[in-house]
């Protein structure tokens, strides 16, 4: 093999520059080995050079702003990323091209061509989000880590796509099915029936801690979102209602949402998993899970569009939602406006309490306002101690799809085949030793 890979490296007049990596073939074996032959090959086609020493490439300079270390080293100019696993699913696309590649080196051509590399399945959407990703590291390699001089990728170079696209939302009989399906986990049930219901972004929901929620006066306080404007409003009573039912079932979990094993919600798939689970629940109006050329299939982002559609159907103000969303102007809520009468022309109603909605749930959260939550009910008592075992509430048996691998507290990291051997080749796959989350 040592021989195969010299002969290539004379034949590409690179065996001085590809010696050290002969050498760390000879001390390698399986995936790292596998690296330093993948190196090689790359240096023998000319689209990799040996760096020098010092040089931080793409890929180690990604792990330094996701893991919060640049944040550390400037907080007065770069925010620590909340939602790590996000980005890394974006750069999971692009690190086999741009990881090993130099920052002091990039060029608009790199970047180009890792653009060009990305499965034609993404939508638009998808491609513009992974070119945020590129550009804004590069944005902050020039400031403030003043690892290069300016950002190689000019003004423009970020994809625009249109946003004229047809988009999906619930009506408030079908949300009221999926409500009440026990075959969707109760879980999930919830998370879903806050987020139609409250208007939160999906992200900043999986974020909730019990510590943000004011379950006697009934109120939510938001700090921390995208927007970095913190909210606060009045949740309705019946939510609260759900929230205490809900948490007698869970009462030692930090956050109010998590998955069947505590993991964070909404995870890597949770569009996927929301369309699923409404499939499953026999919601199964053909428009809400069709993407054509003028129309997206249902998201789970599409719970806003739920929540502000149904509420101006049922006569609530612009800045009602607006305070519950975080819009910041009246542009952004009026496109809702035609679906809305819609709703209100058939006379559609509102969203069914939720606390009535979830059988689980029916009957036990008390009043709100002060009083005390109520028992989670007798009977309870064996169900919860298999809950406790199993990370699933009582009365919940999650499929064998809806269980992620748990995930636990800790820095995000790139794994090691992104930053090394000598030439800082990346692998093909995103590793992360750990998530802490959005």
């Amino acid at each position: 093999m040592l021989a195969d890979l010299s002969r290539h490296l004379l034949a590409a007049g690179q065996i001085v520059l590809g010696l050290p990596l002969l050498e760390q073939a000879a001390a390698r074996e399986g995936s790292a080995l596998r690296d330093v032959r993948l190196a090689i090959n790359h240096l023998c086609r000319g689209e990799a050079r040996a760096r020098a020493s010092g040089e931080t490439t793409f890929a180690e300079f990604a792990e330094r702003v996701l893991s919060g270390k640049l944040a550390e080293q400037y907080p007065d100019h770069v925010k620590a990323i909340r939602t790590a696993d996000k980005y890394e699913q974006r750069l999971g696309h692009v690190l086999d091209v741009l990881g090993p590649v130099p920052l002091v080196r990039f060029t608009l051509d790199h970047a180009d061509h890792a653009m060009s590399r990305l499965p034609v399945h993404l939508e638009p959407g998808s491609r513009r989000n992974i070119a945020i990703v590129i550009h804004r590291l590069l944005a902050l390699a020039a400031y403030p880590a003043r690892i290069i001089a300016h950002n190689p990728l000019p003004r423009g170079w970020i994809p625009k796509i249109e946003n004229n696209k047809a988009k999906g939302y619930l009506y408030p009989d079908e949300d009221q099915r999926l409500m009440r399906s026990q075959l969707v986990p109760l879980c999930f049930r919830i998370y879903y029936g806050f987020l139609t219901r409250e208007g939160m972004r999906a992200d900043e929901a999986g974020t909730l801690e019990w510590s943000d929620v004011d379950l006697d006066r009934g109120a939510v306080v938001l700090d921390e979102n995208k927007t970095d404007d913190p909210r606060a409003w009045a949740l309705s009573p019946d939510v609260v209602r759900a929230l205490r039912a809900y948490r007698e079932l869970w009462p030692d979990n930090r956050r109010v949402f998590v998955g069947p094993k505590c993991d964070p919600l909404p995870g890597c798939h949770g569009a996927e998993r929301f369309r699923e689970h409404l499939q499953r629940a026999g919601v199964d109006r053909p428009d809400l899970f069709e993407t054509t050329e003028s129309r997206l299939n249902i998201r789970l982002h599409d719970t806003r569009a739920t929540f502000i559609t149904i509420k101006l159907a049922n006569g609530r103000t612009e800045t009602w939602i607006s305070d519950r969303t975080g819009h910041k102007s009246s542009g952004q809520i009026h496109h809702y406006k035609r679906a809305a009468r819609k709703i209100a022309e058939l006379g559609l109603g509102d969203f069914a309490p939720l606390d009535e909605a979830i059988p689980e749930l029916r009957g036990k959260g008390g009043s709100v306002g002060g009083g005390q939550p109520a028992s989670a009910g007798a009977g309870m008592g064996s169900a919860s101690a298999e809950a406790s075992a199993s990370g699933a509430p009582p009365g919940q048996t999650a499929p064998p799809d809806d269980v992620p691998a748990p995930r636990h507290g800790g820095r995000w990291r790139l794994h090691r085949r992104f930053v090394g051997p000598a030439l800082g080749h990346a692998g093909r796959g995103l590793g992360h030793a750990a998530v802490g989350t959005n």
